[in-house]
């Protein structure tokens, strides 16, 4: 208790400078502006998002690229990937710290195409906390997850910022993207948060395992 005293009253003596951010969001190319940002006293670095974001039958490439100040670690230097119902988004970043230093080149992550084995109950709806697995998908690439996400509104007039997805899903957004990139800064608290491997998928590792433990077997028994 008399260090963080101690701390506070260093932080109060002498303040830290607040760092600068360029600031701007564009469809054109990361390189969106030379517009610059004063970000308060509780950020600690510059974001640069690359983030694609698409729904409907056809995977239309649509990126959108933005900057500015950041006080969410869990948002820096990570590919978040989801696929849920019709909703698909694929989600790149960098930080930095140091004033005006986000300028560094970002893409959004291609589309994986290979099937990894794992297969998830999939939908999504926007503006409730519920929705209705119809469909069951193979997911593909770094989406090795399935996740079940749902928040719900504080107060009622904050409805419409409510959503409810079960799908494919990256690790790290099952471990912290989802509420990072849908519950924080919104007036909503998460209800569901569940992820799994999906129960009954075997990976190539154990069968090779498998095969190798039988053969053994069969070696000591006969």
């Amino acid at each position: 208790m008399y260090s963080l005293a101690l701390c506070l009253l260093f932080l109060l003596l002498h303040p830290v400078d607040a760092i600068f951010c360029f600031n701007c969001t564009s469809t054109e190319g990361y390189n969106c502006s030379t517009a610059q940002q004063k970000c308060s006293f509780l950020v600690n670095s510059c974001i640069t998002i690359a983030r694609d974001e698409d729904t409907g039958t056809q995977d239309v490439e649509n990126p959108v690229y933005e900057k500015k100040c950041n006080s969410d670690d869990r948002l820096c230097n990570q590919f978040y990937g989801l696929v849920a119902g019709d909703f698909r988004m694929r989600w790149n970043s960098s930080c930095c710290r140091a004033d005006r230093c986000n300028i560094e080149e970002i893409t959004v992550q291609k589309a994986s195409q290979n099937r990894n084995g794992v297969r998830c109950n999939s939908c999504f709806a926007h503006g409730t906390d519920f929705c209705r697995n119809k469909t069951e998908i193979a997911c593909t690439g770094l989406m090795t997850h399935c996740i079940h996400f749902v928040t719900r509104a504080k107060k009622e007039t904050f409805s419409d910022q409510q959503v409810a997805f079960t799908g494919c899903a990256t690790k790290n957004l099952c471990d912290m993207g989802a509420v990072a990139l849908f519950a924080a800064g919104r007036n909503v608290e998460v209800t569901t948060n569940m992820c799994s491997f999906a129960p009954g998928i075997v990976s190539r590792h154990s069968l090779v395992w498998s095969f190798l433990v039988g053969l053994l077997i069969l070696n000591i028994c006969f």
